[in-house]
């Protein structure tokens, strides 16, 4: 499994330390009221700020082929290299972090919080471990708009695979059961720019504030 070690990482994020770099690949999505469509993903997570949290920025664009155009088998890049985007079916932004008042566990896995943001009109908190190379996460509450979409809760399962990103997103949403909604894997592209940047680098304080503290 090749792995990317970031530089000037937070103590806190050292057991996420390994989803952090600018993630592309591919999959298939399909949900009870969506038929099978082929998807191109890129994902960034990033320390940039050097605070005790990492940050990510998640797009999604239905492709051009069809679903059966996916290798399921085939790493990340050589999806997103054969898929062409066309629209752009989702995006989310957040934040995720280890829990700082959860207790240790024998299992040495580590708890963890997330914040999701989407345009599509909702706001979810997420809890989860993770352990190793493994990370499960599952929604503890969701907010909408008036004309947000019906999402009922969340579930994500992923893990870091013959240095691919694996994952599973399964979702309960639009009057419907909970089921897998997203299935695709991910290639790391070694991106030196997710880093956290030193006031060496830059002659300037490192801004170290948490944005999932209370006011």
């Amino acid at each position: 499994m090749v792995m990317r070690l970031p530089e000037n990482l937070a103590p806190e994020n050292y057991p996420l330390g390994w989803l952090v770099d600018s993630w592309c690949g591919g999959g298939v999505l399909e949900y009870d009221n969506v038929p099978a469509s082929a998807y191109v993903h890129e994902l960034r997570i990033d320390n940039n700020d050097g605070g005790p949290y990492l940050r990510f920025q998640s797009t999604i664009w239905l492709a051009k082929e069809p679903a059966s155009a996916v290798d399921k088998e085939a790493p990340g890049q050589i999806t997103y290299d054969q898929l062409t985007k066309d629209i752009q079916w989702s995006t989310s932004t957040g934040y995720l972090r280890a829990n700082p008042n959860a207790k240790k566990r024998d299992d040495g896995a580590v708890e963890l919080e997330a914040m999701i943001a989407s345009p599509a009109g909702t706001s979810q908190v997420w809890f989860g471990i993770v352990n190793g190379p493994r990370l499960q996460l599952i929604t503890d509450a969701i907010a909408r708009s008036e004309s947000g979409a019906e999402l009922n809760g969340a579930k994500i399962i992923a893990g870091n695979v013959a240095s691919d990103l694996f994952y599973a997103y399964d979702m309960e949403a639009f009057g419907f059961e909970m089921r897998n909604y997203l299935a695709g894997r991910l290639s790391r592209q070694f991106d030196d720019s997710v880093d956290a940047q030193t006031a060496a680098d830059d002659d300037q304080p490192v801004e170290t504030s948490d944005p999932l503290e209370e006011n």
